[in-house]
């Protein structure tokens, strides 16, 4: 049971239970220490290849079991999807063992006591790095693990990354006690009891707090969610079809509520065609004489077009077949439309899928766009630039600011934050995870955005277009639920919550911090000579005294 590989694979398999939508999330506070028993143990005289291999099966475990279903592994599934999956099933665990090169470094050159120190600030710096750019994928981010948990209450303090560093260190600090034992090291295990009490302690303080104050209904927002359970592969052949499905479960749902619906949200590119577009401008008048004559606001995923002005068009900007002239971008994107409102607000999603939504770096490499096309052609959206809430029209009352948040950019922090920081009062997640329709997929979405929720402690709106859709808490508790895979249209309320977390008002702080800080000390052991010969010469700057 002590043989490396063995420790390597039980890490992997014990962080694929903890992961959800896997109900061992307490697992992951000891989820590390084999790997850690390893790196301490035998990391200071291993070969590279012997260090790849044993990263490599945790991670690959890892990554294996909790993401699978990327592939899709549907029938209709398009051949690039399927072999983005695979790529990513065999190369993403080598960006996970990233962080473990540092500490085998730093084991080899400072010692095991300094490995242990620093694997919580690696571990949890690096998860933040694979956050930071176009090819970032920070799905499988460690403190996840603890949604389920009370645990995850303090993400309104420190965030997901921040819960991950508070989870390696418990993980580093058994490991020292495996390694030296409990009887050498009670004041260790002492400090593990004493954190881990006031961590549980304010998690479950803090959860009833949030749930007490989320049952006065102060102020409210009734929304409509709208889940049409469209086959994802053809909705794209017939555009015009799926907005008249939408409007008709919104017409059915409105004969049979007794109550009236602030908002009906539609999912992620639910109207699939620029209907704004003057070429379309029959569709778009019908669409507002419905929306006026109904006397109902529409929240809906929508797929935009813009043209650039001369001169300012990106790179990676589409040229017109029509007019050489005229460069454009078609942007995944939502809009609110409103009874007898003449502006229709638009965000546009600025985290796209790495390769299935945009080639990563694409105005760097426009020459290679044309090679990762889906079959269903959406694979070169634009970027969108901005991350403002949507004003949202509320009959008799103040406008209610919405957060938008499509697809893909629930897993990034920053994209929420910047919402709330910008005035959003409630966030709102459209998708389309019908792609992985029977796979653990839209459920470990689902609870992604649960994590969204306690970090800002807002009300969060999720509409799928098969599902997961319902309503989360700012307690991260799913208070109302959608069957998956079924057509209807769910009537809930949510809250409007103005006041802004420590998370939401600083961010992350010390994951960037560890980035930097392992990156420096790894500096250090790879090119020792250099900095004593850096040492040496600036102590001899310092005593020249030659004028």
């Amino acid at each position: 049971m002590r043989h490396p590989l063995v420790l390597a694979a039980i890490s992997g398999l014990v962080l694929a239970l903890a992961f959800p939508p896997m109900p061992g999330g307490l697992l992951s506070l000891v989820g590390y220490v084999p790997l850690l028993y390893v790196w301490a143990c035998h990391a200071h005289d291993w070969s590279r290849p012997k260090l790849f291999a044993i990263t490599y099966v945790t991670f690959f475990l890892f990554h294996g079991i909790s993401n699978w279903w990327v592939a899709s592994w549907q029938e209709q599934t398009d051949p690039f999807l399927m072999a983005s999956g695979i790529v990513l099933a065999f190369g993403h665990p080598v960006f996970l063992a990233l962080p473990w090169f540092v500490l085998a470094s730093i084991r080899t050159h400072l010692g095991m006591r300094a490995m242990l120190w620093l694997a919580p600030f690696a571990v949890s710096g690096f998860e933040w790095i694979h956050g930071q750019s176009e090819l970032s994928y920070p799905w499988l981010t460690s403190g996840y693990m603890l949604i389920d948990t009370p645990l995850a209450q303090a993400a309104d303090l420190v965030g997901v990354y921040g819960l991950s560093f508070a989870l390696l260190s418990v993980n580093a600090a058994i490991a020292a006690l495996v390694i030296h034992g409990v009887s050498t090291r009670r004041r260790t295990a002492a400090m593990v009891a004493a954190i881990l009490g006031v961590w549980f302690a304010y998690g479950l303080i803090r959860a009833n707090a949030v749930g007490v104050a989320h049952t006065d209904g102060s102020a409210t927002i009734r929304v409509g969610l709208v889940q049409p359970n469209e086959n994802p592969w053809d909705k794209w052949s017939d555009p015009r079809q799926q907005v008249q499905r939408h409007r008709q479960l919104v017409d059915s749902a409105r004969m049979a509520s007794r109550r009236a619906v602030d908002v009906y949200v539609w999912s992620e590119t639910a109207i699939p065609y620029p209907m704004q577009r003057p070429e379309y401008a029959i569709d778009w008048q019908s669409f507002r004489r419905w929306v006026d004559t109904s006397n109902v606001s529409v929240l809906t995923g929508y797929s935009d077009l813009m043209a650039y002005p001369p001169g300012m068009a990106p790179a990676s900007a589409r040229t017109s077949r029509v007019d050489p002239s005229v460069r454009y971008d078609a942007f995944n994107s939502a809009i609110i439309i409103s009874p007898y409102a003449a502006d229709v607000p638009i965000h546009r999603k600025t985290n796209l899928t790495p390769f299935g939504e945009r080639l990563p770096f694409a105005d760097q490499f426009t020459f290679a766009m044309e090679w990762i096309k889906w079959g269903v052609g959406i694979s070169a959206w634009g970027v969108g630039r901005e991350r403002r809430p949507l004003p949202l029209r509320l009959a008799g009352r103040d406008s209610a600011y919405v957060g938008v948040i499509i697809c893909i950019e629930s897993i990034y922090p920053e994209t929420s934050r910047d919402q709330v920081r910008n005035g959003a009062d409630v966030l709102c997640v459209i998708t389309n995870d019908a792609w992985y329709n029977g796979t653990p997929g839209p459920r470990q979405h689902y609870d992604i955005a649960r994590m969204r929720a306690i970090e800002l402690r807002r009300d969060i709106v999720r509409v799928g277009n098969s599902g997961v859709s319902g309503i989360i808490t700012a307690d991260g508790q799913s208070r109302y639920e959608i069957n998956p895979m079924t057509s209807t249209v769910g009537i809930a309320s949510v809250n409007v919550r103005h006041d802004r977390t420590i998370y939401a008002a600083v961010g992350d702080i010390i994951p960037p911090l560890g980035a930097l800080l392992s990156i420096l000390l790894w500096l250090a052991t790879r090119f020792p000579a250099l900095l004593r010969n850096m040492r040496i010469r600036t102590y001899e700057q310092s005593t020249d005294t030659t004028p």
